[in-house]
């Protein structure tokens, strides 16, 4: 049945409450009047016959109003809530919400606030029988996420006080006990053109308003003020940060990555972390000290091992795990004392050269969408938070906006709940934050989106399918719906992934159509070929399709702009950099090897007459390893049949031990298939695994090495047989041959690994084998 609450009223303990019962109570009433346009009172009084809900703690609960025995929140967590109906009269039900804490009353608002339907004027929770509706605690004691106030974030530098609070309260509907700031270390930090306050002044500001919440204050203080090559200055750099200790109102803990940035040598680092536990508990005496070992080397990481082994220093109350460690989460774990807790930091920001990469992604969307796009991926998300959910006391996740937003929720769902169904999860995202009458269409919308992202894009139906949906849901909730950035963003990303997708398939066939040209040198003759591929190539190939949706592009990152802070180009809304969510500066990226082909036919032509027809053929040939060969664009998921992935994303998810599909170092000109590698992390080895090769014939292998990590690599073959030593490929990539000895191939079979010497990973743009004779 269903129970109304459009008349309802908030009765909490008044005076005797806990400033964030308090708080409870008003964030439930204004969620309620932005969802409705109504007006719940406030009192601490029961009113016959009205609708009530009651915000109460075991010992601080309403006068006149027992708390039924079944209302009492689980005994076993401070932060447990119960959720309790009962029926007064018919028409006056009273729900009770019920925390162990002030915090815990808290996460039960944004428990009703899941549940709870909502239209203009009206409030009613369905499908509900009297009773204990939930009793429930948290699985882990640390939850939360990043909202650094800095330059470098697509959205949060843009935002006031009070957008942060909206934000903040919307974090806590899914049970989010933490926020990690990122904070200035001096005073006199000048802010931006779009910061509406200095940094400083923020982070005291955001202290404050967090302590209000009863949430726990983090801050990340990377030691970027260490001069690279000099010895730290290390009094300067404590006095500096006790400053800062002293600015904020709250902080309970102070995360201090290793590396990345920051990096400092550990005679250096681990005095600076003493001194500097030290000042943090002169002001706040029960504040934690957090270290993470990220971009450490091999012999860093040992080091850091046996200090803390050895030194069991008092002053680290746990590590941290984040992007760029070397060693596996288990490993960590294993390694560190059992007297410190392991936190997570995840990446859950990013999509590209990041922590947890988006498996196999078409390289279209790595050069348009980048980096750092609106990137749901709840299924893929709920997967790596239980891969490695034993090994941690909690997590607070690297966030640089709201790009995000619904990984946020399935992190924060799944450490409140492990258990917890994805799709129920989405459900309520979709029925808190955007309709009730479409929270089921938004779940498998947004399921739809990560969905987009599985597979060749060039002839996938899903992106098409996707965007009916989401254009459905747009037009259905009108245009009070469309001022709803969440909205905004899901529509904008079908749309856009939809308009990569058009532009593949026109630039697709403009290729094919100019290879096709080339091909015929022989018979057209190279000048003519030349100049029909040029032209073909230099004709600006689009649809009336592609510019609609284009244009509609544009108006969503302007929407986006004005209804979140979202910048999405680095010279409209003063993105960070083209990586940091400026997709539409890269929307128009080349998806076809127009600038390579045109440059290379130019070459041929310099060459002796006799020469320029078979050197355009192999132009048009370039991906052809001749008869009884093999030819593998590493870093393309559809073209790379003889790469060994090792364990793979679902046991591996940051590739440590597996290899990945890997963009970058691509520059204006250069083949796509050398913006793409085959890319492993660390000392794990590039494999390719060749079989049922003639043990007869002679081969010989090209490769093009490329790559950000500018890796230097030895190959061998079949694990003894040196294909070459110690090499870094050229700038820019070029083709290297390479012979392989006969004795390699003899048996059929040919195992070719890639170890590395220096860098940070192996990497390989392409790969030929070649059959000789």
């Amino acid at each position: 049945m269903n129970h109304e609450f459009s008349r309802a009223v908030i009765l909490s303990a008044g005076s005797a409450a806990h400033r964030a019962e308090r708080k409870a109570a008003l964030f439930l009433r204004d969620e309620v009047k932005r969802r409705t346009g109504l007006t719940w009172q406030i009192g601490e009084t029961p009113r016959e016959g009205v609708p009530t809900i009651v915000i109460a703690h075991p010992q601080r609960v309403p006068a006149g109003l027992p708390l039924p025995r079944q209302a009492e929140p689980p005994a076993d967590s401070a932060e447990g809530y119960t959720l309790y109906l009962e029926l007064p009269s018919p028409r006056a039900p009273r729900l009770w919400l019920v925390g162990n804490c002030g915090r815990a009353a808290l996460f039960a608002v944004g428990q009703l606030l899941r549940w709870l339907h909502t239209e203009r004027g009206r409030a009613w929770l369905p499908d509900r029988s009297p009773g204990r509706l939930i009793s429930t605690s948290a699985h882990f004691s640390i939850r939360g996420h990043q909202l650094g106030y800095r330059s470098t974030p697509n959205t949060y530098d843009a935002w006031n006080v009070a957008q942060y609070e909206q934000y903040i309260r919307d974090l806590l509907v899914f049970g989010a006990n933490s926020i990690e700031l990122i904070p200035a270390l001096r005073p006199d930090e000048p802010r931006t053109v779009i910061m509406p306050l200095s940094p400083w002044e923020m982070n005291v500001r955001l202290s404050s308003l967090l302590d209000d919440y009863d949430l726990d204050v983090w801050i990340w203080l990377p030691n970027t003020d260490a001069p690279s090559g000099q010895p730290a200055d290390i009094p300067r750099m404590v006095a500096d940060r006790r400053r800062l200790f002293e600015s904020m109102p709250r902080l309970d803990h102070v995360f201090v990555p290793g590396g990345d940035p920051g990096d400092m040598p550990p005679e250096e680092l681990f005095p600076l972390l003493e001194k500097m536990a030290e000042e943090l508990r002169r002001v706040h005496p029960r504040a934690g000290l957090w270290l993470s070992p990220q971009g450490f080397s091999r012999e860093r990481m040992d080091a850091f091992y046996r200090f803390l082994r050895e030194q069991q220093p008092d002053w680290l109350t746990g590590v941290v795990y984040g992007p760029w460690i070397r060693d596996r989460m288990e490993r960590v774990r294993e390694m560190v004392p059992a007297r410190y807790k392991l936190r997570r930091y995840p990446d859950i920001t990013h999509c590209v050269r990041c922590q947890y990469p988006v498996p196999e992604w078409d390289m279209a969307f790595a050069l348009t969408l980048n980096r750092e796009p609106i990137n749901p991926r709840p299924m893929a998300q709920a997967h790596i938070h239980n891969l490695f959910m034993n090994l941690s006391d909690g997590c607070i996740t690297y966030s640089e906006g709201v790009n995000d937003d619904v990984n946020k929720a399935i992190w924060s769902a799944r450490l409140w709940d492990p258990r917890c169904a994805v799709r129920n999860v989405l459900i309520e995202y979709g029925r808190a934050y955007i309709s009730s009458e479409f929270a089921e269409d938004i779940a498998e919308g947004l399921l739809a989106l990560e969905r987009n992202w599985q597979g060749a894009l060039l002839g996938n139906p899903r992106p098409r399918l996707t965007l009916g949906l989401w254009k459905h849901l747009w037009q259905a909730l009108g245009k009070e719906g469309q001022n709803n950035w969440r909205l905004q963003m899901a529509y904008f990303r079908a749309l856009y992934d939809v308009f990569v997708q058009a532009r593949l398939e026109v630039e697709s066939k403009q290729e094919q159509d100019a290879l096709k040209v080339l091909e015929q040198a022989e018979r057209l003759g190279a000048r003519r070929a030349v100049d029909e591929a040029r032209a073909i190539l230099s004709e600006v190939r689009t649809t009336p399709d592609i510019e609609a949706m284009r244009r509609e592009i544009l108006a969503l990152g302007e929407a986006l702009w004005k209804s979140i802070g979202m910048q999405m180009s680095v010279s409209r809304y003063h993105a960070d950099g083209p990586e940091r969510g400026a997709v539409l500066d890269t929307m128009n990226e080349p998806l076809n090897n127009r600038l390579w082909l045109l440059a290379e036919s130019e070459k041929a032509m310099q060459l002796p007459a006799e020469q320029q027809a078979q050197a355009l053929i192999q132009i048009a040939r370039w991906t052809d390893p001749g008869p009884g060969g093999f030819y593998d664009d590493l870093g393309n998921p559809n073209a790379e049949p003889h790469l060994v992935r090792g364990e793979g994303w679902a046991k591996d998810p940051g590739f440590l031990r597996s290899a990945q599909d890997e963009f970058g170092a691509m520059a204006q000109g250069y083949r796509l298939s050398w913006g793409s590698q085959a890319s492993t992390l660390y000392g794990t080895p590039l494999e390719m695994l060749y079989t049922c090769l003639d043990p007869n014939a002679r081969y010989r292998l090209r490769v093009v090495y490329n790559g950000r990590f500018r890796a230097v690599m030895r190959l061998v073959a079949n694990e003894s047989i040196e294909i070459h030593g110690a090499l870094r490929g050229t700038q820019p990539p070029s083709v290297m041959e390479f012979a392989v000895p006969q004795e390699a191939t003899r048996g059929g079979v040919l195992r070719l690994k890639w170890e590395l010497i220096e860098g940070r990973g192996c990497q390989v743009a392409e790969v030929w084998l070649v059959r000789e004779g």
